[in-house]
This record gives C-alpha cells, sequence and structure tokens, in this order.
C-alpha cells in the first residue's frame, strides 16, 4: 500500500504494512547531527536555572525527606492519570498511612496499585542510579515488570520487548493510528538507545533526556506500559547524568495537561524532524515542573516557619503541630505512637487542631478515622 512521503529530515521512514505502514526509526544517535536552535539554548539555560533553584531550596529545608517522598508519590498518581486510572494523592498517602512497613495489600483496587506500582518503580530505579548502576536493557525490563505487576495490561509479554504488532491511536478525528516499528526491528533500535545512554549522548543533558524520551515512546518497545517507563526514564537519565542532585522535578503532570500536543509533537518529528518544537515543548515541560517544584518547596517553608512561630510551647498540641510537615496523613493510633502519648490525649491533640482549622477527618467514619493536614495538602495537591 501507498506510504506517505517524508520529509528528508524526516528520522525514520514508512514500512507497507496492512491496514497501516508502521514507523521505523533511524538507529540513535541522530544523523546527521541535530542543529540546536537559539531558542532551544534559551529553554535549556532557564530550565538549568529552574532546576538549581529546586536544588537550591531543598537543601535548606528540614523536611527534605518528606519532600522527596511526597513528589514522588505526586508523579506517581500523575502518571496512572494519564493511563487512565481515577486515583487521588490522597489514596497513595493513605495506602502508606494503613501499610507503613511496606507489606503489600492483595485486595488493592488496580487504580491505586498503577501509581503505588509506579512509585517503587522510580524509587528502586532512583536507588540504583545512586549505587552508580547504568541504565541498561535490563534495566528497563525489570523495571517494566515492576510497573504491570497487577494492574490492566493490553499486551501479553512483561519484563521482556513486544513480540507483535501495535498501534497508536490518534487524539486527532480521522487522522490514522501511529504504528511503531516491526517487533523483529526493536531489539535493535533498543540497543542503539542502550548505546547512546552508556555513552550520555551528545548534547545537553536536558535535550538528550528529551532525544532520550521520544525515541523510546517511538519504538514503542513493550506491548503495554511504555508511557509509564518512558516517563520515569526521564528522571533516571538526568539523575545518572548527575544533573538532578535531587530529584524533584517531574514531568507526568505538565504531559498530563497537554496530551494532545505531547503526542503530536513526537508525530511531528517523525514525520517532519521537527525536533526545535518537540525539544521546546519538553524543555517547556521541564522548565515549568521545576518552578511549580520551587514554589510547593518554598510555600511549605514559610508553612513550617509559621507553624513554628504559632505553636511554640512544648504541649503536645503544639508539638505536633510543628511536626504535621513529617506526618501529613494519619490515625489516632499513628499519633499515639508519635508522640508516646496516651489516646486520650492524642484525641485531644486531634481536636485542638482540627478546632484550629489544621486537620480534617477524611473518612466520615466513626470508627477508623483518617487525618490529614490541610494546608499541607493544600500545598502538595
Amino acid at each position: 500500500m501507498p506510504t506517505r512521503e517524508l520529509r528528508d529530515s524526516a528520522p525514520g521512514k514508512y514500512v507497507p504494512y496492512h491496514p497501516n505502514p508502521y514507523y521505523s526509526p533511524e538507529p540513535l544517535p541522530v544523523e546527521p547531527k541535530l542543529e540546536i536552535s537559539d531558542r532551544t539554548r534559551d529553554l535549556v539555560s532557564d530550565t538549568a536555572y529552574q532546576i538549581g533553584r529546586v536544588d537550591g531550596v531543598s537543601s535548606t529545608v528540614d523536611f527534605s525527606t518528606v519532600l522527596y517522598t511526597s513528589l514522588i508519590r505526586i508523579e506517581a498518581v500523575e502518571s496512572a492519570r494519564i493511563e487512565g486510572a481515577e486515583v487521588e494523592y490522597r489514596d497513595v498517602e493513605a495506602y502508606h498511612t494503613h501499610h507503613p512497613s511496606g507489606e503489600t495489600d492483595t485486595q488493592i483496587e488496580k487504580d491505586l496499585k498503577e501509581a503505588l506500582n509506579y512509585e517503587d518503580a522510580l524509587t528502586d530505579g532512583l536507588d540504583r542510579i545512586e549505587s552508580e548502576d547504568s541504565i541498561t536493557l535490563s534495566l528497563m525490563k525489570k523495571l517494566h515488570s515492576m510497573l504491570l505487576e497487577g494492574v490492566r495490561n493490553e499486551g501479553d509479554v512483561v519484563g521482556d520487548f513486544r513480540d507483535q504488532m501495535v498501534q497508536l491511536p490518534s487524539p486527532r478525528t480521522g487522522q490514522r493510528p501511529f504504528v511503531p516499528p516491526a517487533p523483529e526491528e526493536v531489539n535493535g533500535l533498543m540497543q542503539s538507545l542502550e548505546s547512546y545512554l552508556l555513552m550520555g549522548g551528545q548534547y545537553h543533558p536536558l535535550i538528550d533526556a528529551a532525544i532520550i524520551h521520544y525515541f523510546f515512546e517511538t519504538v514503542h518497545p513493550f506491548s503495554d506500559g511504555n508511557g509509564r517507563l518512558g516517563r520515569l526514564l526521564i528522571i533516571l537519565y538526568l539523575a545518572s547524568e548527575g544533573y538532578l542532585e535531587s530529584p524533584y522535578i517531574y514531568p507526568s503532570a505538565y504531559f498530563n495537561r497537554h496530551k494532545v500536543e505531547y503526542v503530536e509533537k513526537m508525530r511531528a518529528v517523525s514525520e517532519d524532524g521537527a525536533w526545535d518544537d518537540w525539544l521546546a515543548f519538553f524543555l517547556e515541560g521541564l522548565r515549568s515542573q521545576a518552578e511549580t517544584s520551587y514554589s510547593r518547596t518554598h510555600e511549605l517553608r514559610e508553612l513550617q516557619e509559621r507553624y513554628e512561630n504559632e505553636y511554640p510551647d512544648e504541649t503536645n498540641t503544639d508539638q505536633f503541630a510543628r511536626q504535621l510537615l513529617e506526618y501529613p496523613y494519619f490515625t489516632a493510633p499513628d499519633l499515639m505512637e508519635y508522640l508516646d502519648v496516651s489516646r486520650r490525649t492524642a484525641y485531644k491533640v486531634v481536636d485542638d487542631l482540627e478546632e484550629d482549622g489544621l486537620l480534617e477527618e477524611v473518612t466520615g467514619k466513626e470508627r477508623g478515622k483518617e487525618y490529614k493536614a490541610v494546608d499541607v495538602f493544600d500545598i502538595l495537591e
């Protein structure tokens, strides 16, 4: 069947296949080497500045561990939402409150499980990077298995590359679907990606992250879960290059807000070689998320200072008010353990802070009540 005539600048070609031709990208690195526009260079500088601000402010706060965990969970929720899961940040915090030692609940509903899997895979990947492991195909397959464990899976292969054709519906009505390369091409293409990762790319890490993400999503090496793993790899790559001292920027929220543009910018690279527009879109995503993370961190620091000023005494209520950023979601038994107090004293603390508007009961139940720190959640969500 006829295929669309692509521009000479397109980094691949369409191959006849019924009912739609599939796209076969050229292996990495991109040839000829990209000419980086002044617009893109300016965006790289601005994005780098915003990331540096996040690293700077995060190192000055006492709740950096809590912030790190919270932002990972926000990214996990946003990534799951892109895939159609109906899950809230509070759901993830509630789960960890119920399972503080990390034990697994086999009855967990699948939407929440998608977010928890992403959190586990991202945390495991970051731990491996911190241990100076490289991003290899083996690691990708391991993380893929973690992401798809016990959740919806439209493919029949988990933890290995797909063995059949897939197609990606277009966000535009009437436009034919995008068909990634045939299974027999996937391994060679992914080996070129692995080599590119191991050599540290060819450009600024932020530009390379955009190239790597485009290539991974275009090859679509797995039968399902490519979006989740592709977004996760952005963070792992920047961390592996030492570009993120503390990985406090996460792209899923931006991609979720601009899903149509996200898909179309990548397709325009494939068909028209429109690298500059894709790089600008990708960099703006990282820049805006870094700006958001900075604002969140700054607001949380101001909130901590406010609590320290308004609750300066050593009463149990004042003491816990100053710890709300560390314990933003809890039960009364948790509070008894945190403060080493009786049940009666714990409920007195809860009553005091509910009256002050700092806490809110979220279950609506008479028994087994759970509480969230209102101001903290307002900032994080």
